[in-house]
């Protein structure tokens, strides 16, 4: 009786302890509710127009931003059926003007919509660069809640230098806000209490060797997220410069390309 009691105390213990690390791992990998907060700064526009692609508006909180749906649903925003992916661009430091012609339109290219339809928000900051998370999640927050026809449970972060550093920043500052997100020329590396919170988020990032002061704070993080975070990738290159992600990319030494990426993380549960 007493040997059975000693060996079966330190397995109920075990069995406990494995129980906990299950549940935590479960937890973990499962992406946080995101909850969304109303405020009227983030409604209240200055300027806005329609043209045949875009929705644009200038809001009282000082940003500026376009919006492409897709034609059908234009008419049709408080569609909840219509679960319409969105993606959010951001761009470097004093390029807001560029990221309409070189990101938005390239989200509108056939070989993404026809992967699925989706939304596009070209974002420009409030000045040269982004910096406040918390203001950036409020306006895509009250967009999300204009627009229920986007589907909320699935929003791709893309950025570009300073922009990619930034999204990875937002992603880290709001877990439960990016179903994946992109990174060209990023450097911004997650403490591990920051990767704790992003292990369910599906990270593409690229960067380039030759790219000098960028390349040397980003490709630790770049390492990371593709062993952590689910199904993430982690692109570095021997040449080009201050490069961006761009619908052609092949993952070395893989066959896969950016667009089998982004098909995974659109659609996929």
């Amino acid at each position: 009786m007493k040997n059975a009691r000693k060996f079966f105390l330190p397995a109920i213990v075990i069995i406990l302890l494995l129980a906990s690390f299950l549940l935590l791992a479960a937890r973990l990998s499962s992406r946080r509710p995101f909850v969304l907060n109303y405020d009227a700064d983030y409604y209240w526009a200055e300027t806005s127009y329609q043209d045949s692609v875009w929705y644009y508006e200038k809001l009282i909180a000082g940003f500026e931003y376009f919006l492409y749906l897709p034609p059908e649903y234009r008419d049709d925003r408080h569609n909840t059926e219509a679960k319409l992916p969105m993606v959010v661009t951001f761009h470097g430091s004093c390029a807001k003007y560029e990221s309409i012609g070189k990101f938005g339109r390239m989200f509108l290219d056939p070989k993404i919509q026809n992967i699925k339809k989706c939304a596009v928000l070209v974002l420009y900051a409030r000045g040269d660069y982004f910096s406040d998370c918390h203001d950036v999640s409020l306006l895509i927050q009250n967009l999300l809640l204009r627009n229920e026809c986007i589907d909320r449970k699935c929003i791709i972060g893309f950025g570009h230098s300073q922009g990619a550093e930034f999204v990875v920043k937002l992603a880290c500052a709001e877990p439960g806000l990016f179903k994946a997100v992109i990174s060209g020329s990023g450097y911004y590396n997650p403490t591990f209490r920051e990767l704790l919170g992003i292990l369910p988020v599906r990270f593409y990032w690229k960067i380039s060797k030759y790219d000098k002061g960028i390349y040397e704070q980003g490709y630790k993080a770049g390492r990371l997220l593709k062993r952590f975070c689910k199904d993430s990738v982690n692109v570095e290159l021997e040449s080009r410069e201050h490069c961006w992600v761009e619908l052609d990319d092949v993952v070395p030494d893989s066959g896969r390309t950016f667009l089998d990426w982004y098909k995974s993380a659109v659609t996929s549960p």
